[in-house]
């Protein structure tokens, strides 16, 4: 049996959309016969078990309460300084070097065949950089973001000429030493083929888990009577380029010109949101119209998705490659999913599946309208015909399957 170690900061228990995709990768690795071991962070101690080895991370950067707030403020204090002064570092570098340091112990305990390793953060590609070159070991490179490509750290990149200059120097160095580079998207992938002139990288969606939906706790606080619409995640908090406010001028003016759609819907929100977002939507919240259910279990999350009547999504003009683990989720759920989007791959799977409308995020008058027509009329509500085909393909278990093709094919 072939043995990998997959590198990956995100993890239970830190609640990130970002680690989805290693839980069912790794899952459906396992699957194929494969054994993996985990390295990803901690923020108690470091420890190696069978399946997981975790690497204290001394910053707690998601995970900052309480005297471990003074710890972080200190290291973030200290990486601007660096920076500032000329020496690339980020909050994440002190966990970076505890796994290079501990990385012949890693290598002794897991004995891998190949490393994958996902971004962001960087340092997860240094410590599979490093322990790929150091151990003479195939490297797979994955990124469900763009690194300079449509890069979710576009502010820190414009104004730090240190991190651009390393992160071009780090994207070249990846391009150059991994066996395969697979990506979230084709955008990204593109990107990859186009700058780089390769073509050992592929596109490998995060996907769903069928397997996930069983079981699912009963939703019992959604009234009949209402349309319910559900919002699951974050806004702004993981894409500061993602302005949202939009949604929220659009259901308060839906809602003030049709005072019976005051009484009809109903708009659950189910996740982290900024004191700032809080203020945009706290006027539905008064009306009653909105209801913040804040953080949920990833069981009772998958309940409410597939409970609604009709899912919303936003994101970024300007990001064609972004698709978040959501829109995988929203596929699985069978409900009709309204995407706030423009000329991205996300909005062409909802076209392309037939699960769902699309519309640009940034015209309040369309999205009013669109919202209008889908409430108030059930024939075009109920003409949706969802592509099942299409949809498994985004399957974990069918993703996965390009995996395994590129790592038993052109890898090991």
């Amino acid at each position: 049996m072939k043995k990998i170690l997959f590198i990956a900061y995100y993890y239970p228990p830190i609640k990130s959309g970002g680690s989805q995709r290693p839980i069912n990768f790794i899952k459906y690795l396992k699957k194929n016969k494969y054994d993996v071991t985990l390295l990803t962070s901690s923020y108690k101690k470091s420890y190696f078990s069978e399946e997981i080895i975790r690497i204290f991370d001394i910053s707690f950067n998601k995970d900052r309460r309480g005297f471990r707030f003074f710890i972080w403020f200190f290291m973030r204090f200290i990486t601007e300084f660096l920076i500032k002064i000329g020496f690339y570092h980020s909050i994440y570098s002190w966990w970076k070097n505890n796994a290079i340091r501990k990385s012949k112990k890693i290598i002794e305990k897991v004995e891998p065949d190949l490393i994958i390793v996902t971004y962001p953060p960087v340092e997860t590609l240094e410590i599979g950089l490093f322990i790929s070159q150091k151990y003479n070991i195939p490297l797979i490179s994955d990124f469900r973001d763009g690194l300079l490509f449509e890069a979710i750290e576009k502010k820190l990149i414009l104004r730090s000429k240190i991190v651009k200059l390393f992160y071009k120097k780090l994207e070249r160095e990846i391009i150059l030493n991994s066996s395969y580079i697979i990506t979230v998207s084709d955008p990204i992938t593109n990107y990859f083929k186009t700058e780089y002139k390769i073509k050992n990288v592929t596109t490998v969606y995060t996907g769903f888990d069928k397997e996930e939906i069983k079981d699912l706790p009963v939703v019992d606080f959604f009234e009949d009577s209402k349309f319910n619409i559900v919002f699951t995640g974050r806004l702004n908090l993981s894409d500061s380029s993602n302005k949202t406010g939009n949604i929220f001028k659009a259901i308060s003016k839906l809602v003030n010109e049709n005072k019976e759609m005051e009484k009809k819907i109903r708009i659950y929100f189910a996740g982290e949101f900024s004191r700032n977002e809080f203020l945009q939507f706290s006027n539905l919240i008064e009306a009653g119209v909105l209801k913040n259910l804040g953080f949920l279990d990833r069981k009772s999350v998958l309940a409410l998705q597939k409970s609604a009547d009709l899912l919303l999504i936003i994101t970024s003009i300007g990001r064609s490659g972004i698709v978040t683990s959501k829109i995988f989720e929203y596929l699985m759920s069978g409900t009709p999913i309204l995407a706030l989007t423009h000329e991205t791959i996300l909005g062409k799977i909802i076209v392309d599946t037939r699960t769902g409308w699309v519309v640009h995020p940034q015209k309040v008058d369309l999205i009013e309208s669109l919202l209008r027509r889908i409430i108030g009329n059930k024939d075009f509500y109920n003409s949706i015909s969802r592509d099942k085909k299409k949809i498994n393909f985004y399957s974990s278990e069918e993703q996965i399957k390009q995996l395994v093709t590129v790592i038993n094919k052109k890898v090991i």
